[in-house]
């Protein structure tokens, strides 16, 4: 692998950039952790430890069975230390990290294939029980913690491939015998959450594999979802990865859709929570498994990381005319699955980490220089 940045380009329009081509991310040959043959799905990150700095939680396997992992930062954003993510051995796809049990640490829950939701918690160190199952067996693909009822604890947002979605709510100290299923089965795989419409509720938006667009569900406030409103559903996209975020800056969260060969879409919202405009991102030859957003080189606008299947991960980092490309490490052929997002060094630069099934994770370090 050569770990340093490999190139850098303009899509959509053209713009100089602010800084030189090797000091953008910082790919260390040391910043590259786990087996190689491990089938990651997902790096959540977390200050897992109460040390002040973020950790991640790797989910191992996928369909197969393996050991899901805890990298521990050493506050430089290196990943130095790790241990298993308690005793056993699971399939898996991602973790949502939150206080489930309200005791102040950082517990996960473990979205798996065929089997029910694992919540482990954390005894504040990092250390994690063997846990307890929720709900019942699902092909799970990805989950999210949320407040959805508004009652002050995290609840639970699983994603399902070929079943319909279900919600779990929190009582508070790390139970979830309430369940929801969202009206619908799609093939869906991902889940971006935010307020669309501006009524001070959250919604939600899946991805869909199946050609039928993003799937939006809009909050009633109480925990409840009206929904679902299929959006892009004209464009028969097999979309993977979805993120929401202000893309065109007028206030309002725009919907982010990740395709397979072919550009990612923004829906564009026109602040009621109705998406009739549209803008291309990316580029032809994107196998986009993960997509997340934030503002790299400080100028304001929201920029997009995404995680490739078997060629080289980017940043699109927005410009007015468009967006200037970033293309990150080559991986040999490996699949980034996942990509999450998080200042791991703390010198006030979102950094880059990346999934990668059959083949080691690793992290960019973002040494753009933000501007005033």
């Amino acid at each position: 692998m050569r770990a340093h940045l490999i190139s850098m380009g303009l899509v959509l329009g053209a713009a100089s950039p602010a800084f030189a081509q090797d000091d953008a991310f910082w790919v260390h040959p040391y910043n590259f952790f786990g087996e190689p043959t491990a089938l990651t799905a997902s790096v959540n990150l977390g200050d897992l430890d109460g040390d002040g700095d973020l950790d991640g939680f790797a989910v191992n396997g996928r369909h197969w069975i393996q050991q899901n992992e805890i990298y521990l930062n050493n506050g430089m954003g290196f990943f130095r230390s790790a241990h298993d993510a308690g005793a056993d051995r699971a399939t898996g796809y991602e973790a949502a990290l939150a206080d489930f049990d309200g005791d102040g640490d950082l517990d996960a829950a473990i979205a798996r294939d065929l089997l029910p939701v694992l919540v482990q918690l954390n005894d504040g160190s990092g250390h994690f029980d063997a846990g307890h199952e929720i709900g019942a067996i699902a092909q799970a693909r990805s989950i999210a913690a949320v407040d959805l009822d508004a009652d002050g604890d995290a609840d639970l947002v699983l994603i399902l491939r070929g079943a319909a979605n279900r919600l779990y709510f929190n009582d508070g100290q790390g139970g979830f015998d309430r369940v929801v299923e969202l009206p619908g089965a799609y093939q869906t795989i991902q889940v971006a959450i935010d307020d669309l419409d501006g009524d001070g509720t959250v919604d939600l938006v899946f991805s869909n594999r199946g050609g039928e667009g993003v799937m939006l569900y809009r909050g009633t406030g109480d925990g409840g979802f009206d929904g679902p409103v299929a959006i892009g559903a004209d464009l028969d996209m097999e979309i993977r990865a979805v993120a929401a975020g202000d893309m065109n800056g007028d206030g309002h969260p725009d919907i982010l859709a990740g395709g397979i060969e072919r550009p990612g879409v923004i829906f564009l919202n026109d602040g009621s929570g109705n998406f009739v405009g549209r803008r291309a991102f990316g580029s032809a030859d994107d196998e986009m498994f993960g997509l997340e957003l934030a503002d790299f080189d400080g100028d304001g606008r929201l920029d997009i990381v995404v995680a490739n299947d078997g060629l080289r991960d980017r940043v699109y980092l927005a410009r007015e005319d468009g967006f200037q490309t970033i293309d990150l490490v080559e991986l040999d052929e490996a699949d980034s699955y996942n990509v999450s997002i998080g200042d791991l060094n703390q010198d006030g630069r979102p950094d880059l980490v990346f999934a990668v099934s059959e083949g080691s994770n690793y992290v960019a370090i973002n040494r753009i220089e933000l501007r005033d």
